[in-house]
């Protein structure tokens, strides 16, 4: 009996015991899964208020926020001795935003000339995009009007979201068909809307905007630039991927609005883009090419062009592809009596400008067929961006060379070489 009650109490012990470590157990996971469900909801929750903050950057790094503080040969277009007009536009909201035109002389006496309105992506301010915008006037013989957004550079101080942003490319297009406006005989007829990266949802918007108002818009050329933020975030943050359908208040759904514009749109992409991924490209492109619609659909694409680099890295060919887009295009309208140019239409829009079935496929990864595909494989030793100005591949590169200078007490070296993607 003692030897029965012996067990018995060691039983009730064991017992005792393996509860008390279930118990603890139980406890820790229960703790482990309220930090991991807070810890989530802090991330969530900063994301929600916080998402406008990761995605525009009026200032970066070491580069100060207007024009006139940057670096020499980014702070006006008088540096490159080229006539500009500074226009202040109003937008709807109140906010007033600040642009250069950038016009060529003759244009005052021949309203044949393009103008090409330049929406830059999400970073820095206008001056930035000088070496490129003073390239784009010289080899495209094309006024190019550059636009910086609410909160950027000279622009008004302003909360900067997309629908600011979309009010911004609403404002200027008003601006550009209002005859009380001051600028230096701006053809409206010839008027092309370029954008790199966020600049090319921006550019979607206005022709979407254009389309719906009846207001005149020539053509579209957008580069480097994505289907959609969402689609952005499943790349860049996979791990939050899962929560975006409750946090993300940003859309910028090119995805969407590209099948249903019905301007001539160009498509510039650069194959090495690891920002964002070439795919975006070819999704753009394919969506709008077997649209319901009948516009005009072209793509370049560079296959050594990164991100913010292609236009160096594309060399003549790059240039040469966009020159007879807006040559086609104002030709074509011409010829139409000023009707939208189509994909089926007559002449020169039946030709085809791939370079090579090899290329193009390789370029394409079978998602478009190789019609309207156009493949350059670029210029390895940078004569053409160097043969007008000096141009600094990325703005980090820039804020590191303009913190040296301004160290050593001089501005930029014109001669120096561009920064590379690190």
């Amino acid at each position: 009996q003692n030897w029965v009650k012996k067990m018995n109490d060691q039983t009730v012990a064991a017992k005792d015991i393996g509860g008390g470590i279930v118990g603890t157990l139980v406890r820790f996971s229960w703790r482990c899964s309220a930090c991991v469900s807070g810890l989530v909801a802090l991330v969530a929750g900063a994301l929600y208020w916080k998402q406008d903050s990761l995605l525009y950057f009026p200032t970066i790094g070491g580069v100060p926020r207007h024009p006139s503080q940057n670096p020499r040969r980014y702070r006006s277009p008088s540096e490159h001795d080229v006539p500009f007009e500074t226009h202040m536009i109003k937008c709807e909201d109140g906010v007033t935003i600040h642009s250069w035109l950038l016009y060529h002389p003759s244009s005052s006496n021949n309203k044949e000339i393009p103008t090409i309105i330049f929406f830059h992506g999400n970073a820095g301010n206008i001056g930035l995009r000088l070496p490129n915008a003073v390239q784009m006037y010289h080899y495209l013989h094309a006024n190019i009007w550059l636009v910086e957004y609410r909160g950027f550079g000279d622009s008004d101080d302003a909360v900067v979201n997309e629908k600011g942003l979309k009010l911004d490319a609403e404002a200027v297009l008003k601006y550009a068909h209002d005859q009380n406006n001051t600028m230096s005989n701006v053809n409206v007829e010839k008027l092309f809307v370029f954008g790199r990266s966020l600049g090319g949802a921006v550019a979607f918007h206005m022709a979407k905007f254009a389309q719906v108002s009846k207001y005149p818009l020539a053509g579209v050329l957008v580069e480097n630039t994505f289907v959609s933020i969402s689609t952005m975030v499943d790349h860049l943050m996979p791990y939050i991927a899962p929560l975006k359908s409750l946090v993300l208040r940003i859309g910028w759904n090119s995805g969407e609005i590209a099948p249903t514009i019905n301007i001539p749109t160009m498509f510039l992409a650069g194959a090495q883009d690891t920002l964002v991924p070439h795919g975006h490209m070819l999704e753009l492109f394919t969506r709008m090419k077997n649209s319901k619609t009948d516009n005009l659909v072209r793509m370049h694409v560079v296959k050594n062009g990164t991100h913010n680099e292609t236009w160096m890295q594309g060399g003549k060919a790059y240039w040469v592809a966009i020159k007879r887009f807006l040559h086609d295009v104002l030709s074509a309208e011409e010829h139409n009596d000023g009707r939208a140019v189509t994909k089926h239409g007559t002449g020169v829009f039946q030709r085809k400008t791939s370079t090579s079935t090899t290329e193009c496929t390789e370029a394409s990864s079978s998602l478009v067929t190789n019609e309207s595909i156009e493949v350059s494989m670029g210029s390895n030793d940078g004569e053409d961006a160097a043969g007008m100005i000096s141009s600094v591949g990325n703005f980090m590169g820039m804020a590191r060379e303009a913190t040296r200078s301004v160290a050593a007490g001089r501005g930029v070296n014109p001669s120096a070489p561009s920064k590379k993607k690190e």
